[in-house]
């Protein structure tokens, strides 16, 4: 614990002293022509010359750098906002009479559609009117944030309310499991997001060079969204302007090679990028199985006059190993493929000046071919694990002003899935566990099967304001699962209440339901059957309050408290001790946790500030409890973190150099004791046999480590070159992750395992 306070008083010295930097030049531009620029540098903006008019100007210079931030403060002084619309899409409204006061304009109308959208709320959502506040980050948020790989997802974990370990790139959201965060890219739902799915799916398949926002909803999210019951990570790509541009990124683990640019007038636009896995990583961070992992993303993007547009996109990516080892006559053989291909239609139409219709069409495959093989001392296995999957998706949203304070919106989804499994197995443990709350997993020896199933569902809501500073969003959605036969319906309320002119007030509550869908049979640990829809209850009361201005060292505050109770979870399978294997149904430590319910709930604050204009910061604390109820018993999940803090700091060091750092620590993680009971054998003669103590009745130590990532650019002459370091665990911490268990006759020998240590990552990207 010395040590963390150490780590966290040098992270905070950070905060103090760095230095800090200057705002663009914005007083006196024309209103209009300001927001132009935003849109330029990738705010996916659009308003109406009936709201901004010509004589609007900026006011005063804003304080914020970052677009979205920015965008508020040029507009506030003129009585008008920025609501976020369909898939994001920032409109311009009315929020009162401008100053100085003008003829009041008629219910604001929904504006032209322009090109795609980019960024959302800022990263607390401060002061917006929106009912929801999700923590979203801008394309300067993801860039400067140290992320290794090139891959946003392993840093949002120092986000509230999520939870990961050092080599996964997919992450907890309140306690829930992984698979209920529903991940979006432009719209599209990506069911399998994950490269190097043998190494606990350590990278994503998005490149973050390619993305200009992100956006996370922790739970009480509108009833647009279903079928997912913990969280919403929506991504957005970036959207090329003018000029064709092209960068190319080396670093120790990737290579990137991208390109994008406008035509027909700025009426189209166009990326394309492609991203190449190195064995640096396999070799240092994940073993020496030799994985290589590929991706490759397209969209084209065309407006048709002032009321329509089209963008298509393309992602496809593949991973593949082949490993084989012997060692004094003990064996290894690992040879895994996958592939996913995602390809998505987009349309947008301007029907009158109310109404917004988006229209999106999609076909995806999925394909896993994984197959091991181990003769060792200790285990046996043989696995061929093959199967595939085809979704075929359509839906439409609608998008009502119904007046100047109300939006009505409603929608439809229908997905087809067919899946095929073709599974074999003959695993022997070394040894087997027993334990009273917990089911070893009863593995099959052979499965072969197709199954297919439909779902359709449907939203309405409706966002109003009955009061000047109170805004109401009311949501029903309905769900049918052909496969299982499940019907749900999932009424959802959410408020905010400004309270004077820097605080909001927000409370949220909501049914929410997650289907097992016909490619998630685990039959890997026996599971031939489907499982009903899982239902939870949200409920969420938060409040913000700003605290001064952008550039002030205490700027924002952030309090949120939430509870989630789930009837009717799902089975599911865990590792007990070693978090992390290539074939983790061969372990004997794969265990069956069939809850009753489950309950999690907490409390986060976060503060947000800034030391000087070039230096930003911001720390977040929760105390929280993630537990199951077995048998009658409580029981805490395996990520539950009683204390949980991240702090973040970024700075400019002068006009060329970033500098971040990334500092996070919660309350180890439960485990299970362990211990040796002599027991009679079938014979009637004295045994050990391993004996599991408490379900996850011990926690290991306390988890902390320190994240650095430095940049330095140069402005060429036609070009820009940007060198970067990213340094994980800096100060090579060795947080223990969990035991190998070796049994022997005399006791039980549990060998630490711990996460990788101290990890540099350097890379040049180079823009054209």
């Amino acid at each position: 614990m010395l040590e963390a306070s150490k780590s966290f008083a040098v992270a905070l010295i950070l905060v103090l002293l760095l230095p800090a930097a200057g705002a663009a030049d914005w007083l006196g531009r024309p209103l209009a022509e300001a927001l132009r620029e935003l849109q330029s540098r990738g705010l996916k903006l659009v308003f109406t010359s009936r709201l901004v008019l010509p004589e609007m100007r900026v006011e005063t210079e804003p304080a914020s750098r970052d677009p979205r931030r920015l965008l508020d403060e040029i507009l506030s002084p003129h009585g008008l906002q920025a609501e976020e619309s369909v898939g994001g899409t920032l409109v311009v409204v009315v929020v009162a009479a401008p100053k100085p006061p003008k003829p009041e304009p008629d219910p604001a109308p929904l504006p032209y559609i322009h090109d795609e959208i980019v960024v959302r709320p800022s990263e607390l959502s401060l002061l917006q009117e929106e009912p929801l506040a999700p923590l979203s980050l801008s394309r300067g948020d993801i860039a400067a944030l140290p992320h290794l790989a090139g891959d946003l997802f392993r840093a949002l974990s120092l986000l509230p309310g999520t939870a990961a370990n050092d080599v996964t790139a997919q992450f907890h959201v309140h306690g829930g499991r992984r698979d209920e965060v529903q991940i979006l890219l432009d719209g599209q739902e990506l069911y399998d997001a994950y490269h190097l799915q043998e190494f606990d799916r350590a990278i994503s398949v998005v490149e973050s060079g390619g993305l200009s926002g992100a956006s996370l909803s922790t739970g009480a999210y509108p009833a647009s969204h279903g079928d997912r019951m913990s969280g919403i990570l929506d991504l957005t790509s970036a959207i090329p302007t003018g000029p064709r541009e092209t960068r190319f990124s080396l670093s120790f683990i990737t290579a990137v090679a991208s390109s994008g640019g406008s035509f027909g007038g700025d009426r189209g636009s166009w990326l394309a990028s492609v991203r190449r896995g190195s064995i640096d990583l396999a070799s240092r961070f994940l073993g020496h199985e030799d994985p290589a992992f590929w991706d490759a993303f397209g969209k084209a993007a065309y407006r048709f006059g002032d009321s329509s547009s089209l963008r298509a996109h393309l992602l496809v990516a593949g991973d593949a190993m082949d490993f084989g080892e012997v060692k004094g006559g003990e064996r290894k053989r690992f040879v895994t493929d996958y592939d996913s291909s995602y390809l998505w239609l987009t349309h947008q139409a301007l029907l009158g000046d109310r109404l917004l219709v988006e229209t999106l069409a999609s076909a995806t495959g999925l394909d896993r071919d994984r197959r091991g093989a181990e003769d060792e001392e200790e285990q046996r296995f043989e696995i061929v694990d093959r199967r595939d999957a085809d979704v075929l998706a359509l839906g439409q949203s609608w998008n009502v002003q119904a007046g100047a304070r109300q939006m009505v919106r409603g929608g439809f989804e229908a997905r087809r899935y067919e899946a095929a499994y073709d599974y074999f197995s003959s695993v022997e443990p070394d040894f087997v566990l027993v334990s009273d709350l917990a089911e070893p997993r009863q593995g099959l020896t052979r499965f072969k099967e197709r199954f297919s199933g439909d779902h359709l569902g449907a939203y309405v809501t409706d966002r109003f304001s009955p009061l000047e500073p109170l805004t109401v969003e009311l949501g029903l959605r309905y769900d049918r699962h052909t496969l299982t036969g499940d019907t749900l319906s999932s009424p959802r309320a959410n408020l905010a209440w400004r309270v004077g002119e820097s605080s909001v007030l927000r409370a949220s509550w909501g049914h929410f339901h997650q289907s097992q869908r016909p490619y998630e049979l685990q039959v890997e640990d026996g599971e031939t059957r489907f499982s009903r829809a899982e239902r939870s209850e949200h409920r969420v009361i938060g409040y913000e309050r700003l605290l001064g201005s952008e550039r002030s060292f205490l700027r924002a505050l952030r309090i949120e408290a939430y509870q989630r109770r789930i009837r009717d979870p799902r089975p599911r399978f865990e590792n007990l001790f070693e978090p992390v294997n290539t074939f983790p149904e061969a372990e004997a430590d794969r265990f069956l946790l069939a809850p009753e319910s489950s309950r999690a709930e907490g409390i986060e604050v976060v503060l947000r500030g800034a030391a000087g204009p070039r230096t930003g910061w911001w720390i977040n604390y929760a105390r929280a409890s993630a537990e199951d109820r077995i048998r009658g018993r409580t029981v805490p999940r395996q990520t539950d973190q009683t204390h949980t803090a991240n702090l973040f700091v970024d700075t400019r060091l002068g006009r060329s150099w970033s500098l971040s750092a990334a500092w996070r620590f919660h309350t180890g993680w439960p485990t299970t004791p362990v211990f040796l009971e002599i027991r009679e054998d079938e014979e009637g003669e004295p045994e050990p046999v391993p004996v599991l103590g408490a379900l996850n009745g011990d926690r290991l130590p306390s988890y902390h480590r320190m994240d650095l990532r430095a940049s330095r650019e140069w402005e060429l002459r036609s070009s820009r070159l940007t060198f970067f370091v990213d340094l994980q665990n800096v100060y090579n911490r060795r947080n223990l992750a969990g035991f190998d268990l070796h049994v022997e006759e005399t006791g039980i020998d549990a060998e630490p395992e711990s996460w990788p240590g101290f990890f540099p990552s350097l890379g040049i990207s180079w823009q054209l």
